[in-house]
């Protein structure tokens, strides 16, 4: 099974890749991994945009069109998107169906969606993952890899309104196969003429063993059906699935994403076969003539041939050249084995260049080379014996030893490997900095049917394959770059090879000295000098207060574990082993450093249901507020637990056991493990998107975003929902409270009717079932354009949502995506709404039961219960006179409880600014969403956190945050306005922060930044 069976899928559309082009400039040193000026060395203690304006200045500069140009916005030494960010999508459909019946044109895969993603990120919790592309080798142009970690297709729509038919997980790199530089005519004289000229294939496989999953509507493709038999019944392993980039279009200007003609087949697959090679007999060009690389298999009666990149077109997108009728021929005795006619191979666009042709009877072709001739002239010969390595895209530390697995086939059947003849092709643009000569940069040792990799040299190398060291090219030949080196990698078995910079010496910098500066000098540096996407989309490796507040999310990024899923950092993929365990270091020393202050010692549902829009959005902005009060009381709870190096400090005392310790904080950034205080944030970050979710919903029917006020000592008489909220500290009780909260419908007791109720709802579960019959009852409801419901917002959503809908991100516009919004919702609290449970995805109420029977079982410490948390206050409040809160009296702890009530008031005005300027655009892009996003994680959790260690003014009871705001914020209707007035709150805050004795130094910093950057911002 492969690529030449039946059932065949071919898709087609348009690929998007934001390749990295900095690093290809000739100015950076790889086994260094240092960055250079004409002159030198540049210092990485100097501002990274005084090298960025470096390369502005000293590159040949290029107009639009390509040409030189000294007033054009495209920089050589930059390259045309300087500020990649390694981004792979496809935007595809089905447009072709083959089965052994012929084409199916009728089939309801026929114009479904294909889609490529990257790999659910379990920390961050993420859908719409991108795959990824990186160059292994950044000195050359023939080893730009692709990465995906899942494939879907058979979506119609949105995959909450029509699903994926088919999706499974995907593993490894795709290394590139088969490039030509000349597959578009006509290109020359442009300064990226390589790049717009080119086609490159590209090949995964989908194992059935990989997730593969069937959508219900499956069985109504009869394709599917016959594809999922042969899966069934052990006759295909899974899915292989073959594609080509080719013509790129020419940028009009820097920066934005390279858009590529894509077309591709998915297919059969049997292990044994290739898994990022195409498969069968392999045909290369005798010549530059224009006819390239393809590979057929001969059948009783047919020829077919893979001729996806082998026939050049006349201009982008075009289709291919009429090169006259092409025969296949065997190589000695000259006779006919097919005929391949124009007509045909010129109008495969919708077989994605899978041609099949008639074979001449009685010729038998299966023992000897084959060649395909043209007027009599010979274009392209068989290459009768092939070493295929799948896994051709190596990355190895300095010393550090892999093993690959050689696979050979003679005339596109398998066949023992017998002897590898290898040669290894150095980079030299790799080194600027050596003598021109040939070095080894890895050590190579052959075995049968594989070779071990060892890297004894930092740089970059190419390494060939053959069985016959005569078809070898001689030492000194340039691999790196052009036609040339394209077909030997084409034509021999060929490994892309980086070995990384000996960092052996970062081993050494003790635990205690590593501090920002240090991370700065060793690992960030680099990435900031040779590509500013980090600073335009995430934030800048250069400021330390960000790098300081996050960095648990910079090791999760980078953790070398993750090296084979799409989402790791940085995506050059290319820090090294040590500088990964100085990041460790640099992890934990946060978290040892964080200890606390010492203490102060001393029924039925209801009739009747939504009718109207008013009572709609009523409902709705009831759940709004549920959903935000119920956050705020998890992170209440999660700050009362001492932060790991606290915790130390308890185990030291004899108070926690080390076992208590693991179970409250985790591991203490040795693992994702963190404990119950990790899972109370993770579930306060669920409601946070729930608040979001909801607030779509209400943007969609007309209503304006609504920040609710949770007054913590008044909330639960004024909620539709008879639930119990209160800010209190972790304990075995307040774990039964969050229990209650969550509890789904399903589980309450069936104790009579519901009559007189002062609550129009019975629980959370019956509100949410009132909002979704509202959804479908009231008429005109949407008033928002298709395509404009907010979102794109991938944070925080499980994997089992990733799994069936990975492109979704929270927009609504229609009913169907609100009710999906709705459904996500009560599936993370309640659990199987949209799915069966999921081993190790509890819901909300599942991970507090769990909660509780830890909490339960843990042994007394003298004739006190043991406590999990501080003592702090429950409902702490600022204001005097209420009954069911306790008002803080201490100076400095009402002083701080101010400072984090501000915080939390700018957090609320960032999102109404954002939602009010820009409902429809990304919240992960926004400024505005982002800031908010800064202040929870560096204001308000550092202050919250030391709040619970502060004397609350009553004797044996600490303080806390009390989530108050004196005002509603709402959006300042002009812009430049808002940024002002930001600016000067937030310099307000900064200088209140730095003036406290207590409050941590970088909080104050943080304010300073916003109120810097929000005031050059009202100033634009």
């Amino acid at each position: 099974m492969s690529l030449f069976d039946l059932p065949r899928l071919h898709f087609a559309g348009v690929a998007t890749t934001r390749l990295p082009t900095g690093l290809r400039n000739g100015l950076i040193d790889l086994a260094t991994n240092t960055v250079h000026t004409h002159e030198g060395p540049f210092p990485v203690d100097r501002p990274a945009h005084d090298y960025h304006a470096y390369l502005d200045e000293h590159g040949t500069r290029y107009g639009a069109d390509g040409r030189a140009d000294p007033e054009g916005p495209f920089n050589a030494l930059k390259g045309w998107n300087f500020a990649g960010n390694g981004h792979f999508a496809v935007d595809s459909e089905i447009v072709g169906v083959e089965t052994p019946d012929g084409f199916d044109t009728g089939d309801l895969l026929v114009g479904r969606k294909v889609d490529m993603w990257g790999h659910y990120n379990e920390y961050l919790a993420t859908t719409a993952n991108r795959a990824r592309v990186f160059d292994v080798d950044p000195a050359s142009d023939l080893t730009t890899t692709l990465m995906v970690g899942q494939l879907s297709f058979g979506r119609q729509g949105r995959s909450h309104d029509v699903g994926y038919l088919v999706s499974g997980g995907v593993s490894g790199l795709a290394p590139p196969r088969w490039q030509n530089d000349r597959h578009v005519q006509g290109v020359t004289g442009h300064w990226l003429a390589g790049q717009l000229g080119r086609a490159t294939l590209y090949q995964f496989v989908v194992p059935a063993d990989e997730e593969l999953r069937w959508g219900e509507e499956a069985a109504g493709s009869p394709a599917l059906r016959l594809l999922r038999q042969l899966i069934d019944e052990g006759r295909a392993d899974g899915l292989v699935v073959q594609f080509a980039l080719a013509g790129m279009a020419p940028p009009a200007a820097p920066g934005p994403p390279d858009q590529w003609g894509l077309r591709g087949t998915i297919a059969p697959w049997r292990a044994g076969e290739p898994r990022t090679a195409p498969a069968g007999r392999l045909l290369v060009p005798v010549d530059d003539g224009s006819l390239r690389t393809l590979s057929l298999r001969l059948d009783a009666e047919h020829v077919t041939l893979n001729m996806i990149t082998a026939v050049p077109v006349a201009h982008r997108l075009g289709p291919p050249l009429d090169l006259g009728d092409l025969e296949l021929r065997t190589a000695s005795g000259d006779r006919l084995v097919a005929v391949i006619p124009s007509r045909v191979y010129t109008a495969s666009a919708g077989t994605s260049g899978v041609v099949t042709v008639a074979r001449e009877a009685g010729v038998a072709a299966e023992n000897e080379a084959l060649v395909i001739t043209a007027g009599g002239r010979p274009l392209l010969r068989e290459q009768e014996t092939v070493l295929v390595v799948d896994d051709a895209a190596v990355l190895l530390d300095y010393e550090e030893e892999t093993e690959v697995e050689v696979s050979c086939f003679v005339r596109g059947e398998p066949a023992p490997a017998g002897a590898i003849r290898v040669r290894q092709f150095a980079n030299p643009r790799a080194r600027p900095l050596d003598p021109p000569g040939d070095v080894e940069i890895v050590e190579v040792a052959t075995g049968e049917g594989r070779l071990t990799l060892r890297g004894v040299r930092p740089g970059t190398t190419c390494v060939l394959l053959a069985a016959d060291p005569a078809e070898l090219p001689e030492p000194g030949h340039a691999l790196h770059d052009g036609d040339e080196a394209a077909l030997w990698r084409a034509r021999l078995g060929a490994i892309a090879v980086r070995v990384l910079p000996d960092h052996r010496h970062l081993d050494a910098i003790p635990q205690q000295d590593v501090g920002f500066e240090v991370l700065y000098r060793h690992i960030f540096a680099y990435y900031e000098l040779t590509n500013t996407f980090m600073k335009s989309e995430v934030f800048s490796l250069a400021d330390r207060f960000k790098v300081e507040t996050h960095p648990r999310l910079i090791w999760t990024m980078c953790d070398p574990k993750n090296k084979s899923k799409t989402y790791y950092m940085p995506p050059t993929r290319d820090m090294s082993a040590p500088q990964a365990r100085l990041l460790l270091k640099f992890l934990r020393r946060q978290h040892t450093q964080s200890p606390a202050p010492t203490l102060v010692r001393a029924e039925e549902r209801r009739d009747g249901g939504i009718t109207t829009r008013q009572q709609l959005i009523t409902a709705l902005r009831q759940a709004a507020t549920i959903e935000l009060a119920v956050m705020l009381q998890y992170l209440y709870a999660a700050y009362s637990v001492p932060l790991y190096g606290a915790g130390l400090d308890r185990v030291r005392s004899g108070e926690w056991t080390p076992e208590q310790l693991r179970l409250l904080c985790g591991s203490g950034g040795e693992s994702l493990d963190n404990g119950i205080r990790g899972t109370l944030i993770t579930v306060a970050r669920e409601e946070m998107i729930h608040f979001l979710v909801v607030n779509n919903v209400l943007m969609a029917c007309g209503a304006p975003f609504y920040i609710p006020d949770v007054d913590f000592t008044r909330i639960n008489d004024r909620l539709a929902v008879p639930l119990d909220f209160a800010l209190e500290p972790l304990s075995l009780g307040s774990v039964h409270r969050f229990i209650a909260i969550e509890q789904p419908e399903s589980m309450i007791p069936a104790v009579g009717p519901q009559t007189g109720a002062t609550h129009p709802y019975g629980s959370l579960s019956e509100l949410y079932a009132d909002i979704r019959q509202g959804l479908q009852r009231v008429p005109d409801l949407f008033m928002v354009d298709k395509g404009r419901g907010g979102g794109e917002h991938h944070l925080f959503l499980r994997r089992s949502v990733n799994d069936a809908h990975p492109d979704y991100q929270l927009e609504v516009d229609d009913l169907a995506s609100a009710l999906f919004a709705i459904d996500v919702v009560t599936e993370q609290g309640e659990g199987n709404i949209l799915s069966e449970a999921v081993e190790g995805e509890p819901s909300h109420f599942d991970a507090f039961v769990g909660i509780a029977d830890q909490l339960s079982v843990q042994p007394r410490v003298g004739r006190a219960p043991w406590s999990p948390a501080y003592p702090v206050v429950r409902n702490p409040t600022l204001r005097a006179g209420r009954a069911t809160g306790e008002q803080v009296t201490d100076p400095e702890a009402r002083q701080v409880m101010g400072l984090f009530n501000r915080s939390y008031h700018m957090m609320f005005q960032l999102m109404a600014q954002h939602f009010g300027e820009r409902p429809d655009s990304s919240l992960r892009r926004s400024d505005l969403m982002n800031a908010a996003l800064d202040i929870m994680v560096g204001a308000m959790r550092p202050l919250g956190e030391l709040l619970v260690t502060m004397p609350s003014g009553r004797r044996g009871k600490t303080a806390g945050p009390s989530f108050e705001l004196e005002e509603i914020p709402a959006a300042i209707s002009r812009p430049d306005v808002a940024r002002r007035a930001m600016s000067l709150r937030f310099d307000h805050l900064a200088k209140a922060c730095h003036a406290s004795q207590v409050v941590p130094e970088r909080v104050g910093d943080n304010f300073a930044l916003l109120a810097d950057f929000y005031g050059r911002a009202g100033m634009a």
